[in-house]
């Protein structure tokens, strides 16, 4: 199944909303703010158990290999979608 870039966004944001059970709605996710909070802003992932299972659950519902992320991948929504549309766009 093909996705364009803009429906891979959205199922990422849906992703670590129900895997971290986060009490927000997509709308309220910032593409470009950092995953990882700042002392100045607090971000979606509270620690590195966070990335493990975000990780696979993007590992399953994409299909892409574990090893294709980096400490790149996970600063930004943007950086993240980057990484799996990459892979899946074929």
């Amino acid at each position: 199944m093909k996705m364009e870039k803009e429906e891979v966004r959205v199922k990422i944001k849906e992703i670590i909303i129900e895997t971290l059970n986060l009490n927000i709605d997509i709308a309220d996710i910032d593409d470009n703010a950092p995953l990882f909070g700042t002392d100045k802003e607090p971000g979606l992932f509270s620690n590195s158990l966070c990335v493990l299972e975000v990780t696979s659950a993007l590992v399953g519902e994409f299909d892409v290999e574990p090893s294709s992320f980096n400490s790149k991948s996970f600063e930004t929504i943007s950086s993240l979608t980057d990484c799996i549309y990459d892979q899946i766009k074929g």
